[in-house]
Parts: structure tokens; sequence; C-alpha cells
């Protein structure tokens, strides 16, 4: 719990510092995220929407490892226990929003996920793809 405090701290300074000049700027955001746990995965997904949807800025989650699993469209989805939602649910309002979700291709591949088997809207991506964003000098990264 005290990791999800710290997590939620250090995104809502971020947003405080960013908030009003991410419009003006056309800011970028890149969102990582590698884990398994529901609640880190919850907060990321939630501050993906909200800085999309408060600030408009130019918005991609990436989901690799073990976060992968969040975006099947079949079996169990946890739940974020704040919103009162399931991340699929989460990842939903995230495209809802306008902001892309992909898969990582390797991750994909180690885990035999095809694109079938994610929510639609979910992608999968290669390093193609995700590689140049993560470089992107004006590309903001966060990463959970």
């Amino acid at each position: 719990m005290k990791n999800i405090r710290h997590h939620f701290i250090a995104v809502l300074l971020l947003l405080t510092a960013f908030g009003s000049q991410a419009q003006a700027q056309g800011s970028k955001v890149a969102m990582i995220l590698s884990t398994d746990n529901p609640q880190v995965a919850g907060m990321a997904l939630h501050m993906a929407w909200g800085m999309k949807r408060m600030s408009g800025a130019n918005v991609t989650v990436v989901l690799g490892a073990g976060s992968v699993k969040f975006a099947l469209k079949k079996g169990d989805s946890p739940m974020f226990s704040p919103k009162k939602k399931n991340l699929r649910a989460l990842i939903q309002d995230v495209l809802d929003q306008g902001a892309k979700v992909y898969v990582c291709g390797l991750c994909a591949y180690a885990q035999k996920v095809g694109q079938d088997d994610l929510v639609k809207g979910v992608n999968i991506q290669s390093g193609d793809v995700i590689m140049p964003l993560l470089a992107d000098p004006g590309v903001k990264v966060i990463s959970f």
C-alpha cells in the first residue's frame, strides 16, 4: 500500500507540473505498465485517462510483461477498488478518451497472446512503433 501511495503522489506531482502547459504545448506522454499488480496498474490507467481528459495530452499506454493480461477480452479482470471498476473497463475508459493502448509485441509473443485475444482498440505493436516513441525527447515517459 505504501508503494501505491508513493506512485500516486509522484504522478499527482507530475500532473501538477505540466497540467496547464500540456494543452498549449501538445504534450506527449508514454505510460509504460509492466506490473502485474492490479492496484498499481489501475492507478496508472486512471492517471492516463486523467491526463488525456483534463490536459488534452497525447497519451499512449504500453502494456508489457505482467500488464498484458489486463487487456485480454476473456477471463477475470481484477477490480481497481478506488474507482470500483475492473481493469478492462479502465482500459476502455482510456481508449474512449482517445488515448492509444498498445501491447508490447515481444511480450505478447512470449505470453502467446494474439491480436484476437485483446480488447477492441488495444493493438499489439512492435519495437518499430514503441521505441521511437520512447526515444523522442518531446515525450514524457512514466513507468509503472
